[in-house]
């Protein structure tokens, strides 16, 4: 009768050995798929954070001006400050005091500083590269900046033969962490609430 034979000890240390070296490969294969999808979901997220920054400031722009009681001359509402990248103004939702700033809420901003995007003081995204603002007037002209139309308590500063701004052009480019990758966001408002 023959002995059953088992495993040596070495030939049991040499399985043991293959069955690492696979699993550190698959491993590996799948820390870095993982990796790689952490940094998609990142992107896709802020992404999705800039688009909905560029469509808020869109609606935002086409309200300058805007008084909830109805525009008259008299109105001291429209572009407090506008520099080539950023922008004070403001605007009155609710309209409680006919053409008047009447609480801070009625004054808005949007800046940048350093990476970070600020809207009305809120951190509203992160990796920006740059902001840019293009100011265009009722007539379709360029307007250098500073952009200045009323002040902060409401007085009304535009010069006398000189056309509101109608149109104001933004340009958001992000630099994606990870990498140097940049996207850029480009739009156009149409502000819907001149004065007279």
């Amino acid at each position: 009768m023959k002995k059953k034979k088992g495993f040596t000890l070495i030939e049991l240390l040499v399985v043991i050995a293959i069955m690492g070296i696979v699993f550190a490969m698959v491993y590996q294969n799948f820390f870095y798929q993982e990796k790689g999808m952490r940094r998609q979901r990142q992107i896709s997220e802020i992404n999705m954070k800039a688009r909905k920054a560029t469509n808020y400031m869109v609606n935002e722009f086409r309200q300058i001006g805007f008084s909830g009681r109805g525009l008259s001359p008299s109105d001291h509402f429209g572009i407090v400050n506008g520099t080539v990248n950023s922008i004070v103004y403001t605007h009155d939702l609710r309209g409680n005091l006919s053409g008047v700033i009447d609480n801070p809420a009625d004054i808005h901003s949007v800046t940048t500083k350093g990476d970070t995007l600020f809207i009305d003081g809120d951190r509203a995204l992160l990796f920006v590269d740059s902001l840019g603002f293009t100011y265009i007037d009722v007539q379709g002209n360029k307007v250098v900046p500073p952009v200045i139309e009323v002040n902060s308590i409401g007085d009304w500063l535009l010069p006398g033969g000189s056309d509101p701004i109608g149109r104001i052009e933004l340009t958001l480019r992000l630099v994606y962490p990870y990498s140097k990758d940049t996207v850029t966001y480009s739009e156009s408002a149409a502000l819907r609430n001149l004065r007279p």
